[in-house]
């Protein structure tokens, strides 16, 4: 989506949030046009650097659960294409929803939005299905409460995982509000510092 047509989508719609879950990429144009778009049009970027085919850290999940919590809606969630990161992040917004089931959220990895559960990708319905087996292990019915729950304390990230990196590069974070000043957060403890698109 250009620049142009983002900020018209935006401003028509109402959205509030821009989730972009390629994480903050400076040096590249349509980054830099992204953001500018957003911000122009009174929303907030979010940016949060995730993989399809490495699956997130413990923390990297409970930030991004803190996220979907505490931002306006309504929000456009993108990645690349579409498809995997978005569709796993889509999944976890509709588990925070209110009335929602545990097949609503499976609803965003279908291919109708060009997911397909094989290769690298899988990783993203297999994140489901280790919380689907966590609510039968428990004896307990999805809500968002105990979802929030599973990824405060019963997600276990399977291989390959972000966790096994030496050292993450990246912020888990960077929010952008409308004439604010960015703000980054990195990994605690380190030493540094819903509309589908």
């Amino acid at each position: 989506m250009s620049a142009g047509h983002l900020a018209r989508t935006l401003r028509d719609r109402g959205i509030r949030t821009v989730l972009n879950l390629r994480g903050p990429n400076p040096a590249k144009a349509w980054y830099r046009d992204e953001r500018s778009a957003t911000l122009a049009a009174g929303a907030t970027q979010v940016d949060v650097s995730l993989s399809s085919c490495v699956w997130m850290s413990r923390v990297q999940l409970r930030t991004l659960v803190k996220a979907l919590d505490e931002m306006s809606y309504p929000v456009v969630i993108h990645c690349a294409w579409g498809s995997e990161r978005t569709g796993l992040v889509s999944a976890f917004a509709e588990l925070l929803r209110e009335g929602s089931t545990l097949g609503d959220a499976r609803e965003q990895l279908a291919l109708k939005y060009l997911y397909v559960p094989f290769g690298d990708g899988r990783i993203m319905s297999e994140a489901l299905d280790q919380y689907e087996a966590w609510l039968a292990a428990e004896g307990l019915q999805h809500r968002p409460e105990t979802f929030r729950r599973w990824a405060d304390s019963g997600y276990k990230p399977g291989n390959p995982s972000r966790e096994a990196w030496p050292y993450d590069p990246y912020p888990l974070i960077v929010v952008s509000p409308p004439g604010g000043e960015s703000k980054a957060a990195a990994v605690p403890g380190s030493e540094s510092g819903a509309i589908r698109r």
